[in-house]
């Protein structure tokens, strides 16, 4: 599905490359097996993308 973009589909990406199938699995695993006390939850898979760009506040100086 990425084939072909290179890296400039994870220009602006916290992690810079695309997930893994792998890494997605993984989260399936968890949440079938392990997050037996986790009800309703979303859990984003997106290598940091939603927590957006830092903020650079301006110094009082």
């Amino acid at each position: 599905m990425t084939a072909g973009f290179g890296g400039a589909g994870t220009a602006g990406q916290p992690l810079l490359r695309f997930g893994e199938p792998e890494e997605v699995a993984r989260m399936v695993l968890f949440v079938i097996a392990d997050a037996t006390f986790s009800t309703g939850s979303e859990f984003v898979l997106d290598g940091g993308i939603l927590a957006g760009q830092p903020t650079v506040v301006p110094s009082d100086d």
